[in-house]
């Protein structure tokens, strides 16, 4: 995302921008009133294989991306918290249960503005109804949230079209995570939209034998037969949710972590 040029409150200030990849602290400069923060909170994880075969997990649901114009004091130390990603969930063998991925913690400007972290994606089951959470990236102004990966189904319980119905959720202007693949005809399992490469949900983890869903502006890829990927570091994307193919262990994708950028005149 490129820098936001908001207009410089006198004659002769030079722009200044300050990015946070961990949690750290703002000091706010003498001749400083206003700044813009742009602040993404941690990605959920993706979930993790349980004991029945050909049924992919849920992706998890990226963090919320914010984009504020707020009033500060001069001379105020304002503290930065980085949401960290959601640890994917735990992937077993035959005859046990996966578990959910976690979900990802918030990211936050002082009390000023609070980005909330990614719902965790939902494991394998012996149902085949494991769904992403909608978790973030919404669109610039805007805290509504980004679709995770979709269910993942068993072809001898539900259609193509079942699986593509039972997605991650929809937000506020963000998107909607695919279904999570049951044959090698299933098509791609994407993560929900993020925005600017911030936020995008995990993808759904496939159950046939030759599938990979992709991630989607930072989330993690769901797989076939193998873990979901993890989000990368400071986008807020989703984990991906794991594929499943065999009586392999196969854990979730983490979720990436959060990030702020502060801009401002002096």
């Amino acid at each position: 995302m490129g820098i936001s040029v908001f207009p410089a409150p006198s004659a002769g200030l030079t722009q200044k921008v300050q990015e946070f990849t961990s949690t750290g602290t703002f000091t706010v400069p003498s001749n400083v009133s206003t700044v813009e923060v742009f602040l993404v909170a941690g990605g959920g994880g993706g979930g993790g294989k349980g004991n029945q075969a050909a049924r992919g997990c849920g992706g998890g649901g990226g963090g919320a991306v914010l984009s504020r114009t707020v009033s500060v004091t001069p001379g105020a130390s304002i503290t930065v918290t980085i949401g960290a990603g959601g640890a994917g969930g735990t992937g077993t063998g035959n005859g046990g249960a996966g578990t959910d991925g976690s979900n990802g913690s918030n990211s936050t400007f002082g009390s000023l503005l609070t980005a909330e972290g990614g719902g965790g994606g939902g494991r394998s089951d012996t149902q085949g109804l494991s769904g992403g959470c909608g978790g973030g990236a919404g669109a610039r102004n805007s805290s509504g949230g980004g679709g995770g990966g979709g269910a993942g189904a068993a072809a001898d319980f539900y259609s193509i079209t079942d699986v593509m119905t039972r997605r991650g959720g929809n937000g506020t202007q963000g998107g909607a995570g695919s279904g999570g693949g049951d044959t090698v005809t299933q098509p791609a399992c994407n993560g929900g939209v993020g925005i600017d490469g911030f936020g995008g949900g995990g993808g759904g983890g496939g159950g046939g034998t030759s599938i990979s869903g992709a991630g989607s502006s930072g989330g993690g890829n769901g797989n076939s037969g193998v873990a979901g990927a993890n989000a990368t570091a400071n986008t807020g994307g989703g984990g991906g949710g794991s594929g499943h193919n065999s009586t392999g262990q196969y854990d979730g994708g983490n979720g990436g972590s959060g990030y702020c950028r502060v801009t401002y005149w002096s």
